[in-house]
């Protein structure tokens, strides 16, 4: 080929190279944007900010792909909490899910959370979430806290290298099915000596017990009613509710759910996630401290 004729064609491609490479560039830039806007920003946040229709399917592919941090306050690291302190006029508390997620029981406590617009914190087990992460992407999309509850919920003494098993091999289920990183752990049936809670002290993480037991865990399952009378009779500000969606069929925790809202609510109750009910906490410890030194 001549080289006018080379020269003829590469002056008829430069344009069209141009054009492909301005689109690589620009393209580059909105990923760079839509990064900074919704690369730490909640589920539900960013379903809004984009204009997509909350269906199963979306949320759960939102809710796959964004990386989330739970993080403990300073104050509550390497500690075992029940409840926590808040200020007068701080009237929350915190529902609290073990065991899931799990077909059925834990989609529809979903449902009713969504309803009533409050978020919870999930203790999720390591090998329901490997079984069923459908789920447990929706619990994250829908905006509740995820926790680490074991790979097992083995109650019996461990070794340091299987208590570290069971709370980093859950650790690495929930990274990998949901992309979220949790310093929340629950130790299963509350047992605090079996080598779980010396692994979790070492890395900084809260061990979250409870105050208020609705019982739902026992064989015999209480009724919705008797879950509700429970409660009420155990509830405090700063509280913590345990209560179960997993580990076999909680049918009649899901019943309970919407009158155990609407009963708090009528006590001047607002419910809160484990991370916000020890921020308020930390908040008000440190205005207090701050008073103390003025």
């Amino acid at each position: 080929m001549a080289k006018g004729d080379r020269q003829n064609i590469t002056k008829r491609l430069l344009p069209g190279k141009l054009f492909w490479v301005a689109i690589a560039v620009a393209s580059c830039a909105v990923f760079a944007l839509l990064h900074t806007l919704f690369g730490t920003v909640s589920a539900d946040a960013l379903t809004a900010k984009s204009g997509i229709d909350k269906s199963v399917d979306t949320t759960t592919e939102i809710a796959s792909r964004i990386p989330m941090n739970f993080d403990v306050p300073s104050s509550f690291q390497a500690k075992t909490i029940k409840d926590a302190p808040v200020p007068a006029g701080e009237k929350v508390i915190a529902l609290t899910f073990d065991d899931g997620p799990w077909p059925e029981t834990t989609e529809k406590i979903l449902a009713t959370l969504k309803q009533e617009k409050i978020k919870a914190t999930f203790y999720m087990i390591g090998q329901p979430l490997k079984s069923f992460p459908e789920i447990g992407k929706k619990v994250l999309a829908d905006g509740h806290v995820i926790a680490n509850h074991t790979l097992h919920h083995w109650y019996h003494k461990m070794s340091p290298l299987v208590a570290q098993r069971e709370i980093e091999d859950t650790a690495k289920i929930i990274k990998e099915v949901l992309n979220v990183e949790t310093a929340y752990f629950r130790p299963p049936g509350g047992v605090l000596t079996n080598g779980l809670v010396d692994y979790a002290f070492k890395h900084g993480q809260s061990v979250n017990m409870w105050s208020v037991d609705s019982n739902d865990s026992h064989p015999k399952r209480p009724s919705p009613e008797a879950m509700l009378k429970t409660i009420l009779a155990q509830a405090t500000p700063g509280g913590i509710v345990l209560m179960h969606d997993g580990g076999g069929s909680h049918d009649n925790t899901a019943k309970a759910v919407p009158q155990i809202i609407a009963k708090l609510r009528e006590q001047g109750y607002r419910f809160v996630t484990v991370p916000e009910l020890l921020e308020i906490s930390s908040a008000g410890s440190e205005k207090v401290a701050s008073a103390v030194a003025e």
